[in-house]
């Protein structure tokens, strides 16, 4: 009964899951493009700076560029190359000289070194002076240094480690909560189950000695109308014995002894078993039943047959009909009933659905109907409408 909760679970487990994760995504998006932001700005800041100190000291000599350059040799730490107004050469130590485009566009890679001219853009309003004074000199800066990719990788590498960490945090957090509060709710099914188990095994008993003290009954002790009262209680208790049934089968499922099984002997064997109710319902039977066998467990088919059987009666109005044909690898039932409606088709199989009040029962018939079927890979579909129901059960 549990092992049914588990789909919900993990339903409500993907549905939490998967919004955190949204969220998550879009907060450490952000978070990933702001540093990445940051770390690109601050290698600019750090890149101007340098440059601008080599355009002071320029200006400090006067704009002489050969009496600078000691000076600057000794300043800048990274190597540099500075250009005229012409853009010719004036002095250059950079692992590679740049093209002309590349000149133009202030930026390249060579390797895993980036050179770049820092005043190309502009950050923050401490630089815009700067600029303004680099502008005036008829002196263009390229500086090299290391490129940052492998730094925003790692950055990258350690938001998506700390990503999973949260989320699996997040998933193990919402796994006890979800297991929290359902432990009441599995507590109360444990003891409903135990209830059902225990009063189907209370059942067996009073419910073998009526059937049992109504067989030895005879008809010729009886009054016409006393017979009657009778065949009402042996309908009842039939009812009741099915239903015990049910309960066994699924509350106490046994192994499977397999065997090769002449499904016609046991189908009849069965319609003989429920004549009392067909008599009842002044139902007519149409039968077309052929030789067929299947390799299977007996008391699995008959409850297989029982189930179909009683709801085809059930769900049958009076002086109706049921159409049952057997062949050699199908088996078809048909009733002449109200139909179930097009919105219940798809819920037809689920445990405890019931589409009717005035049918009883605990909604398990075709819900072990189709375990039986999953069981021995045979295939059942469902033909409905306003004139009946039909279930067409094939296999090979």
């Amino acid at each position: 009964m549990f092992a049914n909760s588990k789909p919900t679970i993990i339903k409500i487990l993907l549905l939490y899951l998967g919004t955190s994760a949204v969220f998550l995504f879009i907060g450490f998006y952000y978070i990933n493009e702001k540093i990445t932001q940051n770390i690109i700005f601050s290698q600019m800041s750090n890149l101007r700076d340098i440059s601008f100190e080599i355009i002071e000291i320029i200006r400090k000599n006067n704009n002489n560029f050969k009496q600078a350059l000691p000076e600057i040799l000794v300043a800048s730490e990274l190597p540099f190359g500075i250009y005229d107004g012409d853009n010719n050469v004036l002095f250059s130590n950079l692992t590679k000289e740049p093209s002309k485009s590349e000149f133009k566009e202030g930026f390249y890679k060579f390797g895993n070194k980036v050179i770049i001219d820092p005043f190309i853009t502009p950050h923050k309003k401490l630089h815009i002076e700067k600029l303004k004074k680099r502008k005036n000199l008829p002196y263009r800066v390229l500086l090299e240094d290391d490129s940052i990719e492998d730094k925003i990788r790692l950055m990258k590498l350690k938001l998506i480690g700390i990503f999973v960490l949260i989320f699996g945090f997040m998933g193990i957090v919402a796994t006890i909560l979800v297991n929290l509060f359902l432990k009441p709710l599995k507590n109360s099914i444990k003891l409903l189950d135990t209830f059902i188990k225990d009063s189907t095994h209370e059942i067996n008993t009073p419910l073998s000695i009526i059937l049992m003290s109504i067989e030895q009954l005879k008809k010729e002790s009886f009054s016409e109308d006393g017979f009657k009262k009778l065949e009402r209680i042996k309908l009842a208790s039939l009812q009741l014995n099915q239903i015990y049934n049910a309960l066994v089968a699924y509350n106490f499922p046994q192994e499977s002894i397999k065997e090769e099984l002449s499904l016609d002997w046991i189908l009849k064997e069965r319609i003989d078993f429920f004549m009392p109710f067909l008599t009842q319902k002044k139902i007519n039977l149409i039968l077309d039943i052929n030789k067929s066998s299947l390799y299977a467990d007996k008391e699995k088919i008959i409850i297989l047959f029982d189930n179909l059987l009683s709801n085809a009666i059930k769900y049958n109005k009076k002086g109706g009909s049921i159409e049952i044909a057997l062949k050699e690898y199908k088996f078809i039932i048909k009733d002449s009933g109200s139909g179930i409606n097009n919105k219940c088709i798809n819920r037809i199989y689920d445990r405890y659905a019931r589409f009717s009040k005035d049918s009883g029962g605990f909604g398990i018939g075709l819900s072990l109907v189709k375990k039986i079927c999953d069981e021995y890979k045979i295939k059942i579909s469902l033909n409905t409408n306003s004139c009946g129901s039909e279930f067409i059960l094939t296999w090979q």
